[in-house]
């Protein structure tokens, strides 16, 4: 008997993986059964396909038991591509040899259309991966089929046999770059990758892996340019000029990668990953407008876009138009809701950007709803920093002690820092001085962002000498460290150091010209004494275009051009600040002054009115707005 080998080989051929011929296998039949198998399988190698297979189909129907007689038709089956009918013979088989497991393995990795689909075909072909000769077929489908299900360091192992009999084989090295790639091994998977990409069959998948692969090495730049370099060899398309935009967004070149999104979108103008990464790369380089232009354009063509919707919804929110972004975030949370999701990452980042939205709006009743939706995860540093504002709006010291407790040993690293100098501020809030010392204590001792979070609570509290004290100490024991240094400029203006600090703040800006923090203290200090106003008009200029949504910034230009006497200038950046930050009593101060200088004393005086219903960032402030207001309010015409 001849026919299964031939069956065999057949079904292999199909499958892409060439084979040698074997010594036939005997199966046991008898008398009119062994007539029709010879009958079918000349049919069959002469091609009459329908004859074969009914010729088989009635050897099973004279012996329906024999399960081998049902192995062989499945088998003949699957070699003339009947695959439905093939799987279903071969599945229905209460025992199979090796030879069936591998075709029926085969067949249902190439055929699956899910995750679990694909699963259900893996014990199959590990059944298969003895028989002969399409046990080497198996082990490749093996190899792909848990590559597709993302478990590289199996596909891997299950290559080895494969690679150590053809380590040149470029098939079988691009698989093992895929494996090792997956695996979490880039250095490993480039030198298989490299020699996959010198064979012309698999020089374009090779390529595309080799990028994955350094960019997970970390080396995004040069992954960058070998797409840039495919894509010029093998020709554009939107999808690899999006990819490339990515890459470069990703090494950090923000120009490259525009580019690169301006040419897609001028092919394609609603080209999805292209609008959505255009938003992200223009919000970040200060062009507000274009990255709103770009999400709404997303959500324009499909309202049901979540990340659109959630990119929008942080914009308007950094822009302070909270009413919008409330909007868009409460739609979310019910989609959240009705997908049952809302205890899912994506509902716990909603409820952060909701706590946030009513955080900035000064409403902490309003956060804490949002905040109580955050229990039961692990806390991030960003819920850590919420929790802590809503307790300092609350002015709750006690309560914010308590809920730190609560958390126990879930926090760990970097959250572990931020817990323990949110802990020392509350306790310095309660005057506590000796515990909040014994918890700031090893902070000090610690790394850069160990200091600068014990230096944080201590500013919090308007401890500046004691972290002018500290800084300098730490700065002594780690050398520049910008943070902390930060920290002491800062703590020294406001302690009365004023020449000190402004040689701190420029050694600072020596080694970080674009530090934009950086930037506006120092265009402040100058613009608040009237000092130096050119310069300080240069560098908030600059602080504002790194950062153009700071509030802040806004209002430290509008004062800059208030001291320099274009109050036209001054008003419009004054007037952006109060929009940016309602709450912030220095920004209303100003805008007050802004408008006693022109003689509108109404104006004036309710700016100064609504400056002292805040919280006041400096000592002696709240005192000086009420000297301003009475001294309006004395020269007011009878």
């Amino acid at each position: 008997m001849r026919l299964r080998s031939w069956i065999v080989i057949a079904a292999v051929g199909m499958l892409g993986c060439a084979s040698t011929a074997v010594p036939p296998s005997a199966v046991p039949v008898r008398g009119a059964e062994l007539a029709l198998v010879a009958r079918a399988q000349m049919r069959l190698e002469a091609g009459e396909i329908g004859e074969g297979l009914q010729l088989l189909r009635e050897a099973v129907a004279l012996r329906p038991g024999d399960e081998e007689l049902r192995e062989e038709l499945g088998l003949a089956l699957a070699s003339v591509g009947l695959t439905e009918q093939a799987v279903a013979e071969l599945s229905a088989l209460s025992r199979r040899s090796s030879s069936a497991n591998a075709v029926l393995g085969m067949l249902l990795a190439r055929s699956a259309t899910s995750p679990q689909q694909m699963e259900k075909a893996i014990p199959l072909l590990r059944q298969g991966l003895t028989a002969v000769p399409e046990g080497e077929a198996a082990r490749l489908m093996l190899a792909q089929a848990l590559l597709q299900l993302g478990r590289g360091e199996e596909a891997l192992e299950a290559l080895q046999p494969l690679l150590s009999d053809q380590p040149r084989n470029p098939r079988f090295n691009l698989l093992a770059g895929s494996a090792l790639r997956l695996a979490g091994r880039p250095q490993e998977a480039e030198e298989y990758l490299n020699r996959a990409r010198q064979a012309g069959e698999t020089r374009q998948p090779a390529t595309a892996e080799l990028i994955e692969a350094l960019a997970n090495d970390g080396k995004v730049a040069e992954a960058a340019q070998l797409m840039e370099e495919f894509l010029a060899r093998e020709g554009t398309t939107l999808a690899g000029l999006s990819r490339l935009a990515m890459l470069w967004a990703r090494a950090g070149e923000r120009d490259k990668a525009l580019a690169v999104v301006e040419e897609v979108l001028a092919k394609d103008p609603q080209q999805r990953e292209a609008l959505f990464l255009g938003a992200l790369l223009n919000a970040g380089k200060g062009k507000i407008d274009v990255a709103e232009q770009y999400f709404r354009a997303l959500l324009a063509a499909d309202p049901e876009d979540a990340d659109a919707a959630m990119g929008l919804a942080r914009l308007l929110l950094d822009t302070r138009h909270l009413d919008e972004s409330r909007q868009l975030l409460n739609g979310l949370w019910q989609r959240a809701i009705n997908a049952g999701v809302q205890a899912a990452a994506i509902g716990l980042e909603i409820a952060q950007e909701r706590a946030t939205i009513e955080l900035v709006d000064r409403r902490p009743e309003a956060a804490r709803e949002w905040l109580d939706r955050l229990a039961g995860s692990s806390p991030s540093r960003r819920v850590l920093a919420l929790w802590g504002e809503y307790f300092r709006l609350r002015e709750e010291w006690r309560q914010g002690l308590a809920w730190l407790d609560s958390l126990g040993s879930e926090v760990a690293g970097e959250e572990a820092r931020l817990a323990q100098s949110l802990r020392a501020e509350f306790l310095l809030a309660l005057g506590e001085e000796a515990a909040a010392e014994a918890l700031l204590a090893p902070l000090l001792a610690g790394s850069e962002e160990d200091v600068s979070s014990a230096l944080g609570a201590l500013q919090r509290r308007r401890r500046y000498l004691e972290v002018v004290q500290q800084a300098r100490v730490a700065r002594a024991r780690l050398g520049e460290a910008d943070s902390v240094q930060f920290a002491l400029a800062a703590a020294l203006e406001r302690s009365g150091s004023w020449d000190e600090a402004v040689q701190e703040f420029r050694t600072l800006l020596q080694r970080q010209p674009n530090n934009a923090a950086a930037l506006n203290y120092l265009g402040y200090m100058f613009a608040d004494r009237s000092v130096h106003l050119d310069e300080a008009l240069t560098m908030i200029s600059r602080a504002v275009e790194l950062e153009p949504t700071s509030g802040a910034y806004l209002d430290s230009l509008g004062w800059v051009y208030f001291r320099l006497g274009d109050l036209e200038r001054a008003e419009k950046y004054l007037r952006e600040a109060v929009r940016l930050e309602p709450h912030d009593a220095t920004v209303h101060e100003h805008l007050g002054d802004l408008h006693a200088r022109r003689g509108e004393r109404e104006a004036a005086a309710a700016a100064y009115r609504q400056a002292l219903t805040m919280r006041f960032e400096e000592d002696g402030q709240e005192e000086r707005i009420r000297a301003k207001l009475a001294e309006l309010e004395a020269d007011a015409p009878r």
